[in-house]
């Protein structure tokens, strides 16, 4: 009878710790988002959503409070060291982070650092303008031919003639290709921008933490490339090479006018992500990316998703402010 009351007890002392196994044994963390804006000024009255992961399955404890006059907002909660937080305001573009802590403090039952400060910058709503956005990743660009420049329209969205129904080149992709077995080969595009000051320049920024509004509010007067090369190389041995990079961006100028041998007016767009390269059955290759072509000839980046120029997109096309 003994036996069996004790083997009863622990049964119901493993159903009471598992049956809260998400905050069981778990360490409290403190931390403190400060919000400011663009210059550094704090921002008052801005929701912050705190999320303090529980376990791997990432159940999280939500904290939501506001900024005090200094921008503060402070809160602590048991968890597995991962945190995770937005900030809002009307005005404002939403800013989402996450921060880590590094070691629990032995016999003090806390997570170090104890009630660190994270900075998130909200950026300002200013002026968002209408644009040509678009998705490529399901429509895919594919490169019609190999070895020889091909133009590609992105107000038409689609190859200049012969090989579709744009109009003007803002940019030519030359492909190259060198396959000698399904493990054994490379697909290279080279993708170069026509006339005297038209061009891309690469921006590297976290694209997965950070403001929804990402990229510079303008382009750059200067810095233009007239060429890049994206690529993708597969050997039998070793490690493939692949050009694409996980925080990379780019800003880029097209259609530019010159009055009297001197630079005057031009398109600006920018791409959010980096430009994929990805292989067809045909032996032929294709680019995916995210891009935004501003046509009023003024260097905003700023781009309104309830205006998208391209009228009728499918939703797998559709892009928001990112």
């Amino acid at each position: 009878m003994r036996i069996q009351l004790l083997a009863y007890l622990t049964v119901i002392a493993v159903l009471f710790i598992t049956s809260d196994s998400s905050c069981a044994l778990l360490d409290t963390a403190k931390i403190t988002i400060r919000v400011v804006d663009e210059s550094g000024s704090p921002i008052e009255a801005a929701k912050v959503g705190i999320g303090f992961e529980v376990n791997t399955q990432k159940k999280e404890t939500p904290v939501n409070g506001f900024t005090d006059s200094d921008g503060r907002f402070a809160a602590s909660e048991r968890c597995n060291g991962y945190v995770g937080f937005n900030v809002v305001k009307p005005g404002y573009y939403m800013s989402i982070g996450q921060y880590v802590f590094k070691t629990e403090k032995k016999g003090f039952i806390k997570w170090e650092p104890w009630n660190p400060e994270v900075t998130v910058i909200l950026r300002k709503i200013e002026n968002p303008v209408p644009m040509y956005a678009r998705d490529t990743n399901e429509s895919r660009t594919n490169i019609p031919v190999v070895g020889k420049d091909v133009g590609f329209d992105l107000v038409t969205f689609d190859w200049v003639k012969p090989y579709g129904k744009g109009k003007i080149a803002d940019f030519y992709c030359l492909l190259y290709v060198r396959r000698s077995g399904p493990n054994d080969f490379e697909y290279r595009v080279k993708i170069n921008f026509p006339g005297e000051y038209n061009g891309i320049q690469g921006i590297e920024e976290n694209l997965k933490q950070g403001s929804e509004f990402k990229l510079p509010r303008f382009a750059p007067e200067d810095g233009y490339n007239k060429e890049m090369t994206v690529f993708i190389d597969r050997k039998p041995v070793g490690a493939s090479k692949w050009s694409f990079n996980d925080n990379k961006s780019y800003v880029f100028r097209v259609r530019s006018e010159v009055e009297r041998g001197r630079f005057k007016k031009a398109v600006y767009g920018k791409i959010i992500g980096d430009i994929d390269i990805g292989t067809n059955r045909d032996g032929t290759a294709y680019l995916k990316f995210k891009y935004f072509l501003n046509p009023d000839y003024t260097r905003n980046l700023e781009f309104d998703p309830k205006r998208n120029l391209f009228l009728n997109l499918p939703e797998r096309e559709r892009v928001g402010i990112k």
